[in-house]
């Protein structure tokens, strides 16, 4: 990377002079049987930015980025495939996403303006991302001459998994990763909970051909994401733009194989979701120590978990089912208080400040750890939030939560309860 950070200055003059948001416009395109709606950032240069938003709307910081790309140059189309489409706004629509539309877009957008398309998504949008550019790589095979040019793809943080495996499991990369061969460009958030998966990704993405470039964003959670107001993710933000540019020709240096890699079938589905009910769990029953500072700073050690109940939940103050299920974890903790039971929670990546933050807004009745870099929950094999593993009195772990679940119902404390019986049975 150190061949483009520093960057030409003048560029990077062009961007704070510029003013943003001069020439933005709606716009709709045919693409197969479907119109598709999308906001244009117009610019003069020979370059454009196809952006995928992954179904989690558009924020002011996209659009902030966007305007400073155009006003350098970089011609940028903003699209939200599920809202076209009718479809929901969710991980499970991206992961569906076949890539057809994309691979359309870019012939579109090239023929129509005889610019460079360079692909641009985050999350899950990566998914069909990469489908889409095969798909374009197998069109100019087969003799499509639409005069579109693929640079290749920028991602942020992406999540190439196929499906998200039972609490424990490690996760199921999707086909397409080995099938890429493309340019890419990854931007891993430091903090985002896929940050420990990020060098078999890139291990695979360069055994397949591609040609991969990476940067790791210090501090960052999500870098467009509102909600991460982290110094570092501001700083970072306000310096993506030129960054961009600068990524942008490298990528169009690299050159693009016109070749598509062959891709492997899709495994059967297993039907793995997110949980609504404790589920057995599958992965290491012998659970790693936890030994983390809560928030006071005082250092706290769990190496022993027989002989109780303990129940421990992986969550961060971002994520909205965490929040969600506090309540619930309250109220478990208190119908299990005379019982031998233990809840303990383990914060993601925070810093003590905005913890304490939160905890002085939000009633929680249980020690909170902070597992400031993450490393402790990769140990635990965490890839969601929240998470939360049930141990037994035996030490090991019974059950595993991917997600927010009624803690406190008959049910759920039924079973505890009867964890605890059948351990005191000779």
């Amino acid at each position: 990377m150190s061949a483009f950070v520093r960057g030409p200055l003048l560029l990077t003059l062009l961007l704070v002079l510029a003013p943003v948001g001069l020439a933005s416009e709606p716009l709709v395109v045919p693409v197969f049987d479907e119109e598709m709606s999308l906001t244009r950032y117009v610019a003069e240069g020979d370059t454009l930015v196809l952006w995928i938003a992954p179904a989690f709307g558009t924020s002011e910081r996209v659009t902030q980025v966007a305007s400073e790309l155009a006003a350098a140059g970089i011609e940028v189309w903003h699209v939200d495939l599920a809202e076209n489409l009718f479809l929901p706004g969710s991980t499970s629509t991206m992961r569906a996403l076949d890539g057809r539309y994309i691979a359309g877009l870019v012939a579109h957008a090239g023929a129509s303006t005889g610019k460079q398309v360079t692909l641009l998504s985050r999350s899950y949008g990566a998914l069909p991302v990469l489908r889409g550019a095969r798909q374009w790589q197998l069109r100019r095979q087969a003799g499509d001459a639409s005069g579109a040019e693929l640079s290749g793809a920028i991602l942020f943080s992406p999540e190439l998994y196929s499906e998200i495996p039972p609490l424990g499991l490690p996760p199921v990369f999707d086909p397409i990763v080995d099938a890429t061969t493309i340019p890419l460009m990854l931007y891993q958030g430091e903090r985002r909970n896929n940050r420990w998966q990020f060098g078999e990704l890139v291990t695979r993405l360069r055994a397949g051909g591609a040609q991969v470039y990476t940067r790791i964003l210090p501090g960052v959670t999500g870098l467009f994401h509102e909600d991460d107001t982290a110094p570092q993710t501001l700083a970072t933000w306000r310096g993506i733009a030129p960054e961009l540019a600068r990524v942008i020709r490298l990528l169009e240096s690299t050159g693009t194989p016109l070749v598509a890699g062959e891709l492997a079938p899709s495994p059967p589905e297993s039907g793995a979701a997110l949980d609504i009910s404790l589920q057995p769990f599958t992965g290491d029953p012998v659970p790693p120590p936890l030994d983390l500072p809560d928030v006071t700073g005082r250092q706290v050690r769990y190496d022993d978990y027989r002989g109780k109940v303990t129940v421990v939940n992986f969550w961060a103050s971002w994520c909205g089912p965490c929040v969600e299920e506090i309540p619930a974890l309250n109220r478990l903790r208190e119908r299990m208080r005379d019982s031998a039971f233990e809840l303990v929670s383990v914060d993601y990546a925070e810093d003590r400040a905005r913890v304490k933050a939160f905890l002085e807004q939000v009633k929680v009745d249980f020690p909170v750890l902070l597992d400031s870099d993450g490393s402790t929950a990769a140990r635990w094999g965490v890839l969601v939030f929240p998470s939360t593993f049930v141990i037994g009195p035996d030490g090991r772990v019974v059950y595993g939560v991917n997600g927010a679940i009624q803690w406190d119902s008959d049910e759920v404390v039924g079973t505890l309860r009867k964890l605890l019986d059948d351990s005191s049975r000779p």
